[in-house]
Parts: structure tokens; C-alpha cells; sequence
């Protein structure tokens, strides 16, 4: 193997998710050379949505993986030598392909689970039945995708263990690695001293793991407190619903903003705020997450509210470097805030040892230590057993 090691980045991932873009900066940054091997499938969230949601019969969908396993083999087969690859997310189906190339090449095949596909479309989002072909597919599919693979990365331990008795899979398979966030858009900005209310900011997809429910709920609890406004960024599966709730309890401290931004302005609706938000969702899969919007707000150097959770746990220590809240409890939520609001120096011990943990643990050079050492344990691990 030469002196540096070589990555293949491999797959129809989105190379715009935050995901991918910091496991490849963190990587770079470590001197790890990086060759993408990608191909588009798919024109954002709303187009993947619509096409799952015609089903296993939808000759476009297959003509269209067709078209990108073409791309992808092309490029390939054009490229050097290589060390270890990497499938990125989401890759559920590219892994199958990824596994005969790293198979011929004797390499070792790292593939980025993230999340639970069976779970997000079942349970989570319920664009599946969970009684249906699909959902067996997905189900058949995701189990074989990470038995394939040499090593699975997640995103919390708690999602390692999920997968691991989901599956019947060998806990030591799975690794953690955190989500970060991108540190060249997301950082601290100093803003002035201002006369506008206090600030509260969601930004978001409205999935239900989110439970902008809650958000709206405490909403309504402090509207007593006029010097106290939500500013609500983003659309989704829940918005409509959730600007309904908003009428029917008559919230008037809501600023709701549905066009997209982009990432600097959102960073700009960002340093304008005083408190970020989480999320709030009693399923179980929210509580094995920590959201992209977290890691933000530590980025940031933001006060960040969230559930309590175990994997809040794996990291947040309420009070310290975060604000942690019942899931599901809207009440708490405002107390969280009132508690935010009247206490300026609490506000300013959580956003300072938050955006230090954030450095030491969530920055693009620690992400790739620790993806650098994952695929090294891989090298490893294929080294044993040999051709």
C-alpha cells in the first residue's frame, strides 16, 4: 500500500447531504485522498419521496439506476488504485454493486448506513405499509446490504445497537461516527446588541420525528411573554398540518418561514437567534438520533434545546453544554425557554461549551480522525483474513 491511504467514494449518494460532505472534508483534511466514484439519482428529497411512493412497479425508477450504475461502472473502471470504499449515504442499493468491485478488487467495503431505511419509511415517515412487498424488500435489502459489508457506519451507539438486534448482526460490525456539521458556513458570528424579541429558531423538514407539534404547542404556552417570537424555517411532510394547529390555537408568535434558503443565509436567520431548536418526537427512532440541527447550533455557538434521549446522552450533558427536555412535552419545552431567556449568563455557559465540544469532537478534522481510524480498523480487519 503506498505512503497515503486512497478512498473510493462510492455511489448515487447526494453529494450536497451534510453527511457526505463532512466525511469527505473531514477525510481531506487529514491529508486522506479522496476519489469521488458518483453518480446523481435522484433531484432532492421531493423527487426520492415521489418515486418510492409509486411502489416496486415504476419502470423510470429502474430505468433510471440502470442509467447510474452505467455512470458509475465508467467511472470506475477509469480509476487508480484504491485502498478502502466507501459507500455513501444513501447507498442501500449501491452497496450490492459496491460489494462485487471491492470483492474483485480484495479491498475492504465500508458502507455508510446512517440510518434505518426500513425504519424511516415504515415507522418514521409511513410512506410504506409496513405489511407490503416493499417493506419486506427494504427490510430483506438493508439486512443484506450491511451483512455485505465489512463495516456499518451509524451515526449514535444507540443506533448501533438497534441495527445490531434489528438485524442479527455482530455488534462489533457497526461503527459510530458523528454527523458534524460544515464548519466553513456553519461558525460563530458576532451580532450586536439588538431591541428585537427574543428569539427561538426551528429550521427544519417538518418530518414527525422532529415533532414540531411540541414547537408550536409551547408556542402557545408563552403567549404571555410578547418579547419571546418563534421563527419557523422550512416546509415539509407535517408544515400543513402544523400551520392548522397554529390556527386552531390561535399563535400569533410565529414567524413562519417555508421558502428554501441556502446554507449562508440560513446561517445569517441563525446568528440572528438567541436560542436553536432540536427535536421534540416521542418515536423511538428520535430518540437514537442526534439531528444536523444540534450540531449546528454547537457550530454556531448557539444555546441548543433538544429531547433527552440516549443519544442525546452519548454526548449532552443538560445544563452544561445543552438544554435537555422530555420528549414530547410542550410544557417543558417552554420552561426551557423561559429558563434561556431569563438567565443571559446560563445562555452563554451552554453556547461556549457547546461550540467547544463541537471543536473536539464534531469539527471536520475530528470527524476524519475518527473516519480515518475506522478505515484503517477495515484494512485491518481484511488483512486478517486475508485474500
Amino acid at each position: 500500500m503506498r505512503a497515503g491511504m486512497r478512498v473510493c467514494y462510492f455511489g448515487t449518494y447526494d453529494a450536497d447531504y451534510v453527511r457526505n460532505r463532512v466525511l469527505i472534508q473531514g477525510l481531506r483534511a487529514r491529508g486522506v485522498e479522496v476519489v469521488e466514484c458518483h453518480s446523481r439519482l435522484w433531484r432532492g428529497t421531493a423527487d426520492k419521496v415521489r418515486e418510492v411512493e409509486k411502489g416496486l412497479i415504476n419502470p423510470r425508477l429502474w430505468w433510471r439506476f440502470l442509467l447510474a450504475y452505467m455512470q458509475l461502472l465508467r467511472q470506475y473502471l477509469k480509476l487508480r488504485d484504491w485502498d478502502v470504499m466507501v459507500v455513501g449515504y444513501a447507498g442501500h442499493l449501491d452497496v450490492f454493486l459496491a460489494r462485487i468491485l471491492a470483492s474483485f478488487a480484495r479491498k475492504p467495503l465500508v458502507f455508510d448506513a446512517f440510518l434505518s431505511l426500513h425504519e424511516t419509511l415504515v415507522d418514521d415517515r409511513g410512506l410504506v405499509d409496513g405489511r407490503s412487498v416493499m417493506a419486506s424488500l427494504v427490510f430483506r435489502l438493508e439486512k443484506a446490504g450491511c451483512a455485505l459489508s465489512d463495516v456499518v457506519l451509524v451515526d449514535t451507539q444507540a443506533h448501533a445497537q438497534y441495527f445490531s438486534s434489528k438485524y442479527g448482526l455482530p455488534r462489533t460490525k457497526f461503527r459510530r461516527i458523528w454527523v458534524g456539521a460544515d464548519e466553513t458556513v456553519y461558525r460563530p458570528t458576532h451580532t450586536p446588541p439588538s431591541e428585537a424579541p427574543f428569539t427561538v429558531i426551528y429550521f427544519g423538514k417538518y418530518i414527525p420525528l422532529h415533532g414540531v407539534k411540541y414547537i408550536v404547542e409551547a408556542a402557545a404556552e408563552l403567549a404571555a411573554h410578547p418579547d419571546i417570537s418563534f421563527d419557523l424555517i422550512g416546509r415539509g411532510q407535517t408544515y400543513g398540518e402544523m400551520r392548522r394547529l397554529a390556527q386552531r390555537l390561535q399563535v400569533r408568535n410565529i414567524i413562519w418561514r417555508p421558502e428554501w434558503q441556502e446554507p449562508a443565509e440560513l446561517a445569517q436567520r441563525i446568528a440572528q437567534a438567541d436560542v436553536c431548536l432540536g427535536i421534540f418526537g416521542t418515536s423511538a427512532k428520535a430518540g437514537r438520533v442526534i439531528p444536523s440541527k444540534a450540531y449546528i447550533a454547537l457550530a454556531m455557538k448557539k444555546p441548543l434545546i433538544t429531547r433527552e434521549s440516549p443519544a442525546a446522552r452519548e454526548v449532552f450533558v443538560s445544563g452544561e453544554n445543552s438544554l435537555l427536555c422530555p420528549a414530547g412535552d410542550a410544557q417543558a419545552l417552554a420552561h426551557s425557554i423561559l429558563a434561556l431567556k431569563d438567565d443571559p449568563s446560563l445562555r452563554e455557559r451552554i453556547a461556549h461549551n457547546g461550540h467547544e465540544l463541537f471543536q473536539e469532537r464534531f469539527s471536520s478534522q475530528a470527524i476524519g480522525a475518527q473516519m480515518e481510524r475506522i478505515l484503517q480498523e477495515s484494512l485491518a480487519l481484511r488483512s486478517k483474513r486475508g485474500p
